[in-house]
């Protein structure tokens, strides 16, 4: 799409009229219309400031370019960057450290429940069962 068009739709996608869009860009509307006819460009200035009130960037603007989204990268490089993630944190060293890790924490609960357990036997056989 043009450039000329391409302002047509912006402005009318914002509702702006003519009059309002060179107000905000502080031009005459005759300037706005030649822009959109097609008969002269804006200068760098303005066009910056369209950028800016239409959301858009440059590229988009002048280029009519697709944005560039970060987050919408292929879900086949995601899954690589996942695969990668993988063989590094879960290697079989890693593995092994995480097994020994849940064997003590299981050897330790279960030392203060046996623990508890005596503790609650010797004071009922020392004072009997509460009422």
């Amino acid at each position: 799409m043009e450039f000329n068009n391409k302002l047509y739709e912006l402005r009318k996608q914002k509702g702006f009229s003519q009059e309002e869009l060179a107000s905000r860009l502080n031009v005459s509307r005759q300037t706005v219309s030649k822009w959109e006819l097609g008969e002269s460009s804006p200068d760098m200035e303005k066009l910056i400031a369209m950028s800016d009130l239409f959301g858009i960037t440059l590229d988009e603007l002048v280029l009519d370019k697709a944005p560039a989204r970060p987050d919408s990268a292929p879900a086949s490089a995601k899954a690589d960057i996942a695969g990668e993630i993988k063989e590094k944190v879960l290697t079989e060293d890693n593995k092994k450290k995480a097994k020994k890790g849940l064997k003590i924490a299981g050897i330790i609960i279960g030392t203060i429940v046996i623990i508890d357990l005596l503790s609650m036997i010797i004071y009922f056989v020392l004072f009997g069962a509460p009422a």
